[in-house]
């Protein structure tokens, strides 16, 4: 599976990510994209077979501590800095596709 890395690629995931980004800034993320996505490339290559996949697990476990309530925000203060809102909701874009209108 290979990705292209277009200027609209990053300008997608600038706009999810809400950054807003010069033509420069864009081509370097590309550049940055790029190398990722062939380091992955190189690791999808690893041959895997016979591994373990517990191999590297530790023997840690979660450290526990009491559920206590503290004070919070209030609804107002905490939807002020949002982009939108409609009390006592964020509201974000839609970014999952339904299954119908992705299988095309």
């Amino acid at each position: 599976m290979s990705i292209e890395v277009t200027d609209e690629l990053v300008g997608k995931i600038a706009v999810l990510s809400r950054l807003n980004l010069t033509p420069e800034e864009i081509d370097g993320l590309k550049e940055h994209f790029e190398k990722v996505l062939e380091y992955v490339g190189e690791l999808q290559e690893l041959d895997t077979d016979g591994v373990d996949p517990s191999l590297f697990t530790t023997e840690t476990s979660n450290v526990l501590r009491p559920d206590e309530g503290a004070p919070s925000l209030d609804n107002e203060t905490a939807l002020r800095p949002a982009p939108e809102s409609e009390p006592p909701y964020f509201l974000v874009p839609r970014i999952v596709e339904d299954a119908e209108s992705s299988e095309s």
